[in-house]
């Protein structure tokens, strides 16, 4: 495993020099941003703060992604590995044409030279972090009133639907280089035929007392076709949640704008039901986003459905759909270990006592 990549404040600054020239830009204030379900041992974001030209306080922002994985890189990379950096800008790209999510297009050096890793780069943000705040954050210390987290969950939704209905390729599984061939898996046009070689690599990977329910689980469900039913390869998040999304508030404290990490390491093309921001609406107690548990607020359904089109079906009308929303949590719940190995933090818990939640319900849960 890799352990996590460290730069200095002077090598940042030379990362600023190279790519903000007119103005140039000093960093003030620079620290390293936690990923939450978007960890992987390998990258580290920092939140660097800028004075601009002559300016003596800071009065930007950019977020800087340093990796030291390499695309391929160690014997269980072809069944599960995070996206490589260099996979980034092109999701990012995606994003940024199907969707009015607020994502700058970064800059991207695979050289090596001016730092021993891959950086990533975004574009001054007119914020700093000063008036930045995580959205776990705001709705723990009641930075927000209840309209305001409607609003914005209204809006998170929106920009979900969005990602889903716009960002869609031809076949299923992990993000490969433009313009090369789609991946290996012997059928990527089949989401349950790709799917389950990623689930049954972490089963593998990650140890668990749960994995011998949990395989023979998964056999019942694959003998139903439970994953069959989707059809169309949408741009999934996967790991993205509220931890990846912060709110910028005005001098006078008010909310002004949403600013997300450029955070797409597990992204796939994949099922839309499978995004962590769903966690929990199979049932359980997961609440992975701070919204209270039982999957997304009645607000952010609203947003997502909007967004989706009124012909979409819903992604939750049946009982083996919430059946199959259970094995997402799991899949989730996996992710996060294996990215965690001997880490002991609320993420790894969480994960902990999903898959205990999770191997009870899918032991008799519907399938058909």
């Amino acid at each position: 495993m890799n352990s996590a990549p460290s730069i200095t404040i002077a090598q940042a600054q030379a990362v600023v020099d190279k790519h903000f020239t007119d103005p140039a830009a000093t960093i003030v204030t620079f620290k390293q941003v936690a990923h939450g379900f978007s960890h992987t041992p390998g990258m580290t974001t920092y939140l660097l703060d800028l004075a601009l030209g002559a300016n003596v306080e800071a009065t930007h922002s950019s977020f800087l992604v340093v990796s030291n994985e390499s695309e391929g890189e160690g014997e269980e990379a072809a069944a599960w590995a995070p996206n490589a950096l260099p996979i980034f800008p092109q999701l990012i790209s995606a994003i940024r044409s199907n969707t009015s999510i607020p994502i700058a297009d970064p800059a991207l050096d695979a050289s090596r030279v001016l730092l021993p890793y891959v950086y990533l780069l975004t574009p001054p943000y007119a914020l700093t972090s000063l008036y930045l705040v995580s959205l776990p954050h705001a709705r723990a210390t009641g930075l927000l009133t209840a309209p305001q987290l409607a609003l914005i969950d209204l809006q998170l939704g929106t920009y979900l639907g969005q990602l889903h209905a716009g960002a869609q390729n031809d076949w299923f599984g992990r993000p490969t280089p433009a313009n090369s061939a789609p991946p290996p898996p012997a059928e990527p046009y089949d989401w349950q035929a790709t799917f389950a070689p990623l689930l049954e690599a972490l089963l593998d990977a990650v140890p668990t007392p749960h994995a011998p329910p949990l395989r023979a689980a998964l056999a019942r469900a694959l003998a139903a076709f439970l994953f069959a039913d989707a059809d169309t390869p949408s741009l999934v998040w996967l790991t993205g949640s509220a931890d990846d999304v912060f709110l910028a508030f005005t001098p006078a404290g008010a909310f002004s704008a949403f600013a997300l990490l450029p955070a797409v390491p597990h992204a796939l093309w994949g099922d839309p039901l499978l995004e962590a921001f769903f966690a929990g609406a199979g049932g359980g107690d997961a609440d992975v986003n701070g919204g209270g548990g039982g999957g997304p607020s009645a607000a952010f359904w609203e947003g997502y459905r909007a967004a989706r089109g009124a012909d979409t079906p819903d992604l939750l009308l049946f009982p083996r759909q919430r059946t199959k929303r259970l094995w997402y949590d799991v899949f989730l719940a996996l992710v996060v270990l294996r990215e965690r190995r001997g880490v002991d933090d609320d993420k790894t818990r969480w994960a902990h006592a999903c898959l205990e939640t999770r191997a009870a319900l899918l032991k008799d849960a519907p399938c058909n």
